[in-house]
């Protein structure tokens, strides 16, 4: 059984200045937009970095996928909490659960007929259902993933995919 990557045995530069890079992005993001929202929706930014530094040459890193999912998947969030915000259902773990499960299923076939999949954007479609979110929510999100994809697009010919 490997415990190390050859790759990463063969040239451990890229690794280690790629997973800094993240470092750098990630923290540069929350220090700009401030850490406005909730752990649920950070955490679909970490995993956004993972694809963008570690696989930044999967159709999954482009700018298309990375905005654009982001994008389809907060408005269905949205969408689908929608009988919360309105008082038409009670949130409690059931209704959460149903509602997060659609907007997550409903997130993956639109992300894959539109050709913008990107896997950590189905967990901002069950944020954007299940907890109170509020336009800066949304504004730290544009912002986190722009800038992500910015410097992915920046240092394009210099990233490899780590995997």
């Amino acid at each position: 059984m490997k415990l190390i990557d050859e790759k990463f045995k063969q040239d451990p530069r890229h690794y280690i200045l790629q997973t800094l890079l993240a470092f750098v992005a990630v923290a540069a993001i929350v220090t700009v937009f401030g850490v406005l929202t909730s752990g649920v929706i950070v955490a679909s930014l970490g995993a956004s970095a993972f694809v963008v530094f570690a696989t930044p040459h999967s159709s999954t890193a482009r700018p298309r996928n990375v905005i654009g999912g982001h994008v389809l998947c907060m408005a269905i969030g949205l969408l689908c909490s929608i009988p919360f915000r309105f008082d038409l259902l009670t949130l409690n773990e059931h209704t959460a659960g149903i509602l997060g499960a659609a907007a997550v299923a409903l997130s993956i076939f639109v992300m894959v007929v539109t050709d913008s999949e990107h896997p950590p954007a189905a967990g901002n479609a069950l944020a954007f259902t299940i907890t109170t979110v509020d336009f800066e929510h949304i504004l730290f999100t544009l912002g986190a993933v722009m800038a992500l994809s910015l410097v992915r697009f920046a240092l394009r010919n210099w990233l490899r995919d780590l995997t």
